[in-house]
């Protein structure tokens, strides 16, 4: 998939680019797009996010994803493939 085709696909994602930048980067760190995460990364840091930012919401992808994860809260709790489903909450 080529870089920046995300913003051709989703015009007005409904929240801010840097939002929508760290929501992007969470997907692609756990979905194991190495390319995708590079991309999401240096625009986060142009943004003005620090390092250690961009590295905590990483960790924090990775946290709620092995939490959703199948056979770590019963039937049901996670999906039986990778991927990470958000839903924003207002």
């Amino acid at each position: 998939m080529p870089a920046r085709l995300r913003t051709n696909v989703i015009g007005n994602p409904g929240m801010d680019e840097t939002e929508f930048e760290l929501v992007c980067l969470a997907v692609s760190a756990i979905n194991g797009g190495g390319t995708c995460v590079a991309s999401h990364e240096r625009q986060l840091r142009q943004d003005g996010l620090s390092r250690e930012a961009v590295q905590s919401a990483v960790r924090i992808a990775a946290t709620v994803h092995a939490s959703a994860s199948p056979g770590q809260r019963g039937p049901g709790a996670g999906r039986s493939r990778g991927g990470l489903t958000v839903t924003r909450v207002t």
